[in-house]
C-alpha cells in the first residue's frame, strides 16, 4: 500500500494531475544540490529522511534543457518525497542526442559512485531513463561492474538495437523492411552526432563533430548534414556519410556491412538487444503503442531477448513525453502499476546469497 500511495504521487506529477502541485507542497521537502559525480555535472535530490535510502540514478533523454528540464526536476522530487535519493546527471552528448562508447562509460562511472555512496542502501542502485537514457541504463545494468548492484531498470521508450534505429532513421523501416514513417529530423541528427563520435580522433573528424553538434534539427526546413566536412574526415566518415544520406531501404544492409568494423562493433556493444542476458534485475520498460522515434517492436526485441523484461504500452506516453488525455484514462491503471513495481524492486533488499560450500 506505502508504494502504491507513492506511485500515486509520481504519476500524479509526472502527468500534472489536477491538485499534484499542491500536494507536493505539503510537508518537509526533499533538497536538490548540485555538484559533480564521477566528474559529471549531477543533481543530487536527497530525501528530507536520514540515510541511507533505496538510490536511484535518471538517465536523461535528448533534451537541450539537459537535467534543468522541468519535468526532469519534478519527478526528480517526487521520487525523493517516497524516500528514493536521485543522482541526475548531465552525462556529456546526450543532451544533442549522442550515443557513444563514452556515454555509455560516464553513464557507468556514475551508477558505481551512486551505488558505492554511503547513502545507498545496501549499496546497490535503481536505474531509470527516457528514450536514449533508457537505453544507457540499460546497458549499464548489463556491465560486468553493476550487474550484482541494481536493484531494477525502468525505462521509458528506449531502443534495442542500434542498427535498427539506423535503419529507421535513414529509410523510414524497421527490421521487417515494411514502410513506417518519415522519421523525426532530431533522429537522424542525433545518429550522426553518434556515429562521428565512433571515429578516431583527428582534426578532421573533430571538425565534423563539432559541425554537427552546431546543427539545429529543429529548424524549418531541416538543416542538412555537412557532407564536405565528412568527406574532409577521411574514408571511414566518408562510409558513414553515404548510409546516413541513403533513404533506400534494399541498399541499407550493403552500407551497414560497409561500415568500419570498429564503428559496427560499437553500435553492437551499444544496442541493449545484443546484452540483454546480462540483465540480472528486473527491467520495466513503459512505451506508447505507436512511437515516432523507437517502434514498440524495439521493446519487444528486448522481452523476447530476456525474460526480465516486461513491457507496459500505454497511450499516455508520446515518446518520452507523458500526457493526460481523457482518450486515455483507462490507461492510467497499468502506468500506475509500472511505478508501482518500480519502487517495490528498488526499495526492496537484496536476496541472501547463498553459502558457498569450503573445498
Amino acid at each position: 500500500m506505502r508504494a502504491r500511495g507513492q506511485a500515486l504521487a509520481i504519476l500524479g506529477t509526472t502527468l500534472s494531475l489536477p491538485g499534484a502541485s499542491a500536494l507536493a507542497r505539503i510537508g518537509k521537502q526533499p533538497t536538490p544540490s548540485d555538484t559533480t559525480v564521477a566528474g559529471i555535472s549531477t543533481t543530487v535530490v536527497r530525501p528530507s529522511s536520514s540515510p541511507p535510502w533505496p538510490v536511484l540514478v535518471f538517465m536523461n533523454g535528448a533534451t537541450p534543457e539537459g537535467r534543468r528540464h522541468p519535468k526532469v526536476h519534478r519527478l526528480g522530487l517526487a521520487l525523493a518525497r517516497a524516500g528514493v535519493g536521485v543522482y541526475i546527471p548531465d552525462v556529456p552528448g546526450v543532451a544533442g542526442g549522442e550515443l557513444s562508447p563514452d556515454t555509455l562509460a560516464h553513464s557507468v562511472a556514475v551508477a558505481e559512485a551512486a551505488a558505492g555512496s554511503p547513502e545507498a542502501a545496501d549499496g546497490r542502485v535503481a536505474l531509470a531513463g527516457v528514450s536514449i537514457g533508457g537505453t544507457l541504463a540499460l546497458l549499464a545494468a548489463a556491465d560486468t561492474r553493476l550487474q550484482q548492484r541494481i536493484s531494477v531498470v525502468a525505462c521509458v521508450a528506449p531502443f534495442g538495437d542500434l542498427a535498427e534505429v539506423m535503419r529507421l532513421a535513414t529509410t523510414g523501416t524497421h527490421r521487417d523492411g515494411q514502410g513506417l514513417h518519415a522519421a523525426p529530423p532530431y533522429l537522424r541528427v542525433g545518429l550522426a552526432r553518434s556515429l562521428a563520435a565512433m571515429l578516431a580522433v583527428t582534426p578532421a573528424t573533430e571538425a565534423l563533430c563539432r559541425a554537427l553538434r552546431a546543427l539545429d534539427p529543429d529548424s524549418s526546413p531541416p538543416m542538412e548534414l555537412p557532407e564536405e566536412a565528412f568527406r574532409r574526415a577521411g574514408v571511414d566518415a566518408d562510409r558513414l556519410y553515404d548510409l546516413l544520406a541513403n533513404t533506400d531501404p534494399a541498399r541499407f544492409d550493403g552500407l551497414y556491412d560497409s561500415l568500419p568494423a570498429h564503428v559496427r562493433l560499437a553500435a553492437v556493444s551499444l544496442s541493449p538487444v545484443h546484452v540483454a542476458r546480462h540483465l540480472h534485475a528486473p527491467v520495466e520498460i513503459a512505451t506508447a503503442p505507436h512511437d515516432r522515434y523507437f517502434p514498440l517492436a524495439e521493446a519487444q526485441a528486448l522481452a523476447a531477448a530476456s525474460p526480465r523484461v516486461r513491457i507496459t504500452v500505454t497511450s499516455l506516453l508520446a515518446h518520452a513525453t507523458p500526457r493526460l488525455s481523457a482518450r486515455y484514462v483507462a490507461e492510467l491503471r497499468g502506468l500506475d502499476a509500472f511505478f508501482v513495481r518500480t519502487l517495490k524492486a528498488a526499495s526492496s533488499r537484496p536476496p541472501l546469497q547463498s553459502p558457498v560450500a569450503e573445498t
